[in-house]
This record gives C-alpha cells, sequence and structure tokens, in this order.
C-alpha cells in the first residue's frame, strides 16, 4: 500500500490556496489541506502532521518565516517551501538557516511546484 502524503498550504489569499491546491491535486494518495493564516496553520498541526508545508511569506499577524520557525522547534519531520513576492538575500538566509528546503520567489512556474511534491514519494528521511 502507498503511503499517503499530506501537504499544507499556507495562505492568506484564498485565490493563490485554490491555486496551488488544484494545481497539486493528483489521482494518487495526496491530501491537501489549507490555511490562511499562520495560527491556523499551527491549530492545524497540532492535530494532523505534513509531509510537505508550502507557505507564503508575507502574511498579516505573522509571516511564514514566524511558521518555519514553529515547526522546525517541534521538530516535526515536515519540507518546506517558502513563496515570496518579496527577495532579498537577507530573507533568503534567514530562510536557510530556519532549515526551509526550497525559498521560491513569486510567479513559482506551477511545474516546479508539482516536481517538489511529487519528491515526497523519493524522500523517506532527511540528512
Amino acid at each position: 500500500m502507498m503511503a499517503q502524503h499530506t501537504i499544507l498550504i499556507v495562505d492568506d489569499e484564498a485565490n493563490q490556496r485554490l491555486m496551488l491546491t488544484q494545481a497539486l491535486r493528483t489521482n494518487d494518495e495526496r491530501e491537501i489541506a489549507s490555511a490562511a493564516s499562520v495560527a491556523e496553520a499551527l491549530e492545524w498541526l497540532n492535530h494532523h502532521t505534513a509531509d510537505l508545508i508550502i507557505t507564503d511569506y508575507n502574511m498579516p499577524s505573522a509571516n511564514g518565516l514566524a511558521l518555519v520557525a514553529h515547526v522546525r522547534q517541534r521538530a516535526l519531520p515536515t519540507r518546506i517551501i517558502l513563496i515570496t513576492a518579496y527577495y532579498s538575500p537577507e530573507l533568503q538566509e534567514a530562510a536557510r538557516q530556519l532549515g526551509v528546503d526550497h525559498f521560491l520567489t513569486k510567479p513559482v512556474p506551477l511545474s516546479l511546484l508539482r516536481r517538489l511534491a511529487n519528491d515526497l514519494g523519493d524522500v523517506t528521511s532527511s540528512a
């Protein structure tokens, strides 16, 4: 039996969450959840696990790096993709230091996101 992979999409813009959900939805064993804020994502993570979190950086109240810090502090074995329209070398370095797996600048090609999400099945642990 193939293991089910869960992806959590975190973005304050409903149209972005919908677009990413539709782009990543396949007919395989994959669950896709979404959250509109860091607080909502953390609440979801209290009850579920995610193999991959795709989060926007710029959100009200708390940004994507705050989410990454919480996930890493909990030592959750989750791969993380941070997406931003506001690239800076400082932001990229902060993301690297927090253990973000992929740092992508908008507009992100959906084919790249699909490939990164499909790579979930190839990774069973992080080195």
